[in-house]
């Protein structure tokens, strides 16, 4: 049984017991997991695949949105762990978000240099001036408050935002908005014993709400939009790291399933030519509920997994993930270039995105260790090949 698994699973993570008063003596207590979750890193260097494999056209839009999405349950996780750390440390509000600033911000202010400079280039042989843009554009951009402008003039995807100089930086809004929810959550439990699960629970009961009523038509760019994306890697985290209780568990499993039952039931009673955006959010709910509860089952699976040839290189690759996000949209045409001198003529399609994707990881790598390694937190000598290194969970 899942609840049973032992410390011989997972050797080099400390794993605590505890059984519930009042409870049979006989029955076995749930194992409360470390923060630490190895498994989320090959799970992001997936979901930087196929966002990746979608811009190079070897993908769907539909798959590159939803790996976005997972994006969002692997924020949620990982930032609530984060946010559980500083609240044992008796770290708060500033130690917080300076920790979240310094991971997000240095990268993504490298990255919009290296956007001005490429499109620097392409005016100077004969393109189009992209960097012509409203001095209000350049601070919204600089700052990732893109989506104020949204809250004005409601877009039907956030991705649409014409604020954005690269449109993939449209879920950094997003994710910055969680990060200052997360910390006044953080107050909230410091000054007040509130639980961290708690304004997270309710938020999300607030964002299905939204969702519900205006599913995906009427994005004006706050976090509740996505809120239940970010709520359910939230939950999972509590589930696994404190939910010492076997009942609080079933109440995750049977809310998360329900979710997705919901979820899939309505799409499939939506009729023909209902709206797109409706069909999305339902299909990111039932999607993303299923891969919640994968995420729970496979806990006791994830170290011998990492350990396993076959799962090393997603790792490896989630560990350049950020900077693979960062880097890969306004590169598109600079490394297609690239592959179409490096291959022969008339090679297999295969050929050529294999060659991108290749390319991609490479500049990726690069950047990652000029540009994003310099503001990590290490144990160990930096090695994007070793995923392992980071000592604090890693956003999206």
């Amino acid at each position: 049984m899942i609840y049973s698994a032992t410390c011989s699973i997972e050797r080099t993570a400390r794993v605590t017991m505890s059984i519930d008063d009042g409870k049979d003596a006989g029955n076995a207590p749930p194992v409360i997991w470390p923060a630490r979750y190895e498994l989320l890193d090959g799970l992001r260097g997936i979901a930087a695949l196929v966002v990746v494999l979608n811009h190079v056209g070897a993908l769907s839009a539909e798959a590159g949105h939803l790996a976005v999405m997972l994006f969002f349950v692997i924020s949620g996780y990982c930032i609530s762990a984060s946010a559980d750390s500083c609240r044992r440390g008796g770290r708060g509000f500033g130690e917080f978000m300076s920790r979240r600033i310094r991971r997000i911000y240095p990268p993504y202010l490298f990255a919009i240099l290296f956007f001005t400079a490429s499109r620097v280039v392409k005016t100077a042989l004969g393109g189009p001036n992209a960097l012509r843009r409203p001095i209000l554009d350049w601070v919204q951009n600089v700052t990732l408050t893109q989506w104020v402008s949204d809250l004005v003039h409601p877009v039907g995807e956030a991705v649409q935002n014409p604020k954005l100089f690269v449109a993939a930086f449209w879920s950094l809004n997003y994710e910055e908005q969680f990060y200052l929810v997360m910390a006044l959550a953080l107050v909230l439990a410091i000054s007040r014993g509130v639980s961290l699960l708690v304004p997270v629970v309710c938020l999300a009961i607030l964002g299905l709400a939204w969702n519900w009523v205006l599913p995906g038509g009427w994005m004006c760019g706050l976090f509740i939009e996505y809120w239940v994306h970010f709520a359910l890697g939230a939950c999972l985290f509590f589930a696994l790291t404190q939910f010492a209780n076997t009942w609080r568990r079933y109440v995750f499993l049977g809310t998360v399933s329900l979710l997705g039952l919901v979820s899939a039931g309505r799409i499939m009673l939506l009729q023909t030519g209902a709206a797109t955006y409706v069909l999305r959010a339902m299909t990111e709910f039932a999607f993303l509920s299923v891969v919640t509860l994968a995420l729970f089952f496979a806990r006791p699976m994830s170290a011998a997994l990492c350990r396993s040839v076959f799962w090393r290189p997603f790792a490896a690759l989630g560990a350049i993930s950020y900077s693979l996000y960062l880097v890969h949209q306004f590169n598109l045409t600079l490394v297609a270039v690239v592959a179409q001198h490096i291959l022969p003529l008339r090679a297999p399609q295969v050929m050529m995105f294999g060659t991108e994707i290749v390319l991609f990881i490479a500049l990726a790598t690069v950047f990652w260790w000029f540009c994003e390694r310099p503001f990590l937190r290490l144990r160990s000598p930096p090695n994007p090949l070793t995923p392992t290194p980071v000592l604090e969970p890693r956003s999206a």
